[in-house]
């Protein structure tokens, strides 16, 4: 299958959690919140193996890698670059969150992408995003700048499947009934 081969190419083993975000690499998509709460989660949640797949190319690139790596998270986090939008959806297929911690937010489509793809959304408060995210029902909402609450909130999507499952399946219902790809 295309998913086990893609888990294989990333090397990404079988009892790891896949955590994704698309995005450009800028100061407004709060990236470094996002590599912050993946710190945070191995410290919560030691037993939770954890990859961090960040698609998507911009200026903090190096800013970002380096903060990896002054977290210690060069084997959590890893940094794909740009990648084609009719790919991104095989990442998104075998992702088990989908986070984007923005301090500022258009529409959104990066979310409403991971919705159709059956992967549970954690977004903030910001712009567009109320339009489509409701708390617990479409997905969850962390604070803006707060890697903590993150890292608690991709705990909840891990830890707790009826959750998931509910929003999961909401977040499906509103895309396939609000949003036209075409």
């Amino acid at each position: 299958a295309k998913s086990q081969n893609l888990k294989k190419e990333l090397n990404i083993k079988n009892d790891e959690k896949i955590v994704i975000t698309t995005s450009r690499l800028v100061y407004k998509n709060g990236i470094d919140v996002l590599i912050k709460a993946i710190y945070e989660l191995k410290n919560i949640a030691p037993l939770i193996k954890i990859k961090l797949l960040i698609l998507g190319d911009g200026i903090l690139k190096n800013e970002l890698e380096n903060l990896t790596l002054k977290l210690d998270l060069k084997n959590e986090v890893l940094f794909l670059g740009y990648i084609l939008q009719d790919e991104i959806y095989d990442y998104l297929a075998i992702s088990d969150v989908f986070c984007r911690p923005s301090r500022s937010e258009g529409l959104g489509n990066s979310f409403l992408e991971a919705m159709a793809c059956a992967t549970p959304i954690i977004g903030t408060n910001v712009g567009g995003i109320p339009d489509f995210l409701i708390n617990n029902e479409t997905g969850l909402f962390c604070e803006a700048d707060n890697p903590r609450d993150l890292a608690e909130k991709i705990k909840t999507l891990l830890e707790h499947s009826e959750l998931r499952d509910k929003i999961i399946t909401n977040g499906k219902k509103l895309v396939d009934g609000n949003y036209d790809w075409d």
